[in-house]
């Protein structure tokens, strides 16, 4: 493990290593051993999280596998690591309305998946602490033929880049992104994910029955999605969206 310091960045320390179970998993631990923020980045996972009890994907390829902690005090949680990890991509893809937020939180370049984001909160100590793993594909997986929901992209696909260009982005903007008033985080994200009101979408709520919809729109804090089927209409906090049309 290599220590390094963030100087003006909130969560003052970066924890670096070749290769770890997960990222979340090393924060988790930090937290145990008495340390109350900070951001953990690997090579490599072992056993990368994703949404929904999925496995990330997460050889040392130069790809960024990156999770951060700190205490629960602030708001829009999963919507803070969305704007994070758009703001992050976006500032590399020069083309207009190339980069979008697809509800919750995965960012998409050009309607392929680029990043995927999971939060979680974690009691310890009589505290509370935040918890949340982003994934960035800086370059293409080399397993990228396979039978992905969503095809994946990469940032370099889009612009000339580097890991450690990318990484650091990331986390300026997650910086930003936990730091900025929550009215704020809201507005851009609101902004973000409209895109999505009205588009007819395929989803499933157990990865077995497949649905068609059309969304309606969100909750006011965005945890619950409205689909207009042919049951009627149904307001969800957890499905897959197999497609957008």
């Amino acid at each position: 493990m290599k220590e390094d310091f963030l100087p003006g960045n909130r969560f003052a320390r970066i924890y670096r290593f070749k290769e770890v179970t997960s990222t979340m998993d090393v924060c988790e631990d930090l937290i145990k051993s008495g340390i109350c923020k900070g951001i953990v980045v690997a090579e490599s996972q072992t056993s990368g999280r994703g949404r929904n009890a999925k496995k990330w994907v997460s050889v040392a390829n130069g790809n960024i596998y990156l999770s951060f902690f700190d205490e629960l005090n602030v708001g829009f949680i999963p919507q803070r690591c969305a704007v994070a990890s758009f703001l992050a991509a976006d500032s590399f893809v020069k083309e207009p309305d190339k980069v979008k937020i697809k509800w919750p939180n995965d960012i998409l370049i050009d309607f392929r998946k680029v990043s995927g984001i999971i939060a979680k909160i974690l009691d310890f100590g009589g505290k509370r602490f935040y918890v949340c793993g982003i994934g960035v594909n800086v370059f293409m997986p080399e397993d990228r033929e396979k039978n992905f929901v969503w095809k994946p992209t990469a940032v370099s696909e889009f612009a000339e880049v580097s890991s450690e260009k990318v990484l650091d982005k990331l986390i300026e903007k997650i910086d930003y992104a936990f730091s900025a008033q929550s009215n704020k985080i809201f507005n851009v994200y609101a902004e973000k994910i409209s895109w999505m009101t009205g588009k007819n979408i395929v989803f499933s709520q157990d990865l077995i029955k497949r649905e068609n919809g059309r969304i309606t729109g969100f909750s006011d804090d965005f945890s619950v999605i409205g689909i207009l089927t042919d049951e009627g209409l149904k307001e969800l906090s957890a499905l897959s969206i197999l497609s957008i049309i």
